[in-house]
């Protein structure tokens, strides 16, 4: 009977055991890939009013190629983390890292360039991917960490379970298994209903809305579902260690720098009963396993919530929407962390800095 259905499906050929390719569908500016699910299309300008969004040749919004030759004494900063590093609903010259860029090179006599490693939606599995695709080949000295709000995201998928949809790797067994067209059959369907749960028409493996168990969550409960998260906690303190590791073998240094957002500083925009004071929100765990990785491993961190707390003014000016730093948020994130690293300048391999310097046209960008 076997035999007589496997001749049957090669017959009506069905489709062998193949990876899924990711398709960004509708979602304007992202291409699918199969080793980070999705990237901003290269090459392409992005109309913001009279202005544009720039998105370089590898797929980054950042004017500096890892193919450029580090100048002499020349340090490189990569920042990390999803849409709020990458600079959603801001312009090019208003981003967190061309903000940082700029501070620093008004108080460090060095040649400083941060790199925009920011990509909208990306959880460290998905930038611990791009680090190694082009992000190590910029040689960067200092990587300043700032993913959070992605990785404790509840979505349509767990990144490591899509990711093994896109770039399966299976054991011996399962190879064998592979070879047969009849497996394939029911395998390719089970496989094709996860990569499109809950998906737009052609968009696979994309966000989405929560399904299977993820559904039901409310916002009482998100902090009782962590492991539904896109990377548990487990997982997210794999990636910082890679990223320490990483750093230590290219003898750089790591900065945690988690993001805000609105109810740090008591608004609440969120289409969700407010949460009272005491309220666990499902960030909170993370920050907490942030911190207490970082005291192990003698990382610093710069929490920029609490640069937002301290902020004088109206809090609404810090933010474009209910998560993303307008360009007051961002530059005061880039002034917390130039102030941080002037304080301690050996994060970038550097002696004693004057404590002012006159303002420096050192553009390269």
């Amino acid at each position: 009977m076997l035999s007589v259905g496997e001749v049957g499906v090669r017959i009506a050929g069905t489709q062998k055991c193949q990876p899924i390719e990711p398709q960004a569908g509708s979602w304007e500016t992202m291409i699918g890939d199969r080793d980070l699910l999705w990237k901003l299309e290269p090459n392409r300008k992005i109309s913001i009013g009279e202005e544009y969004t720039t998105i370089n040749e590898i797929g980054l919004r950042e004017s500096l190629l890892p193919s450029t030759t580090k100048r002499k004494g020349e340090k490189r900063i990569i920042v990390t983390g999803d849409s709020s590093i990458y600079g959603w609903g801001v312009k090019d010259k208003e981003t967190y890292a061309y903000l940082l860029e700029q501070e620093l090179r008004k108080r460090f006599p060095t040649p400083i360039e941060v790199i925009n490693l920011g990509v909208p939606g990306y959880s460290t599995e998905q930038t611990k991917k791009l680090l190694q695709k082009v992000g190590w080949q910029y040689e960067p000295d200092l990587l300043i960490v700032s993913n959070i709000f992605s990785d404790c995201n509840i979505d349509a998928f767990q990144d490591r379970n899509a990711m093994s949809l896109t770039n399966p790797n299976p054991g011996t067994f399962h190879k064998i298994l592979q070879s047969s067209r009849l497996y394939c059959a029911g395998y390719m369907t089970w496989v094709n209903h996860q990569a499109t749960l809950n998906q737009e028409t052609n968009r696979v493996l994309m966000p989405g809305i929560p399904t299977g168990p993820n559904a039901a969550v409310q916002l009482e409960q998100l902090n009782e579902n962590l492991a539904l998260s896109r990377v548990p906690i487990p997982q997210y303190l794999e990636n910082l260690n890679y990223f320490h590791e990483e750093m230590n073998k290219r003898n750089g240094k790591m900065i945690l720098a988690p993001l805000a957002q609105e109810w740090d500083v008591g608004i609440w925009n969120v289409p969700m009963p407010e949460p009272s004071a005491d309220h666990v929100l499902p960030w909170f765990p993370y920050r907490d396993a942030q911190k207490q990785w970082a005291a192990k491993k003698n990382i610093p961190i710069i929490s920029f919530a609490k640069t937002f707390q301290q902020y004088k003014q109206d809090p609404n000016r810090l933010f474009v929407d209910n998560m993303h730093p307008s360009k007051d948020g961002n530059l005061l994130m880039a002034k917390e962390v130039a102030d941080y690293l002037q304080r301690n300048p050996s994060l970038l391999g550097l002696q004693n800095v004057p404590s002012t310097l006159p303002h420096r046209h050192n553009k390269r960008k």
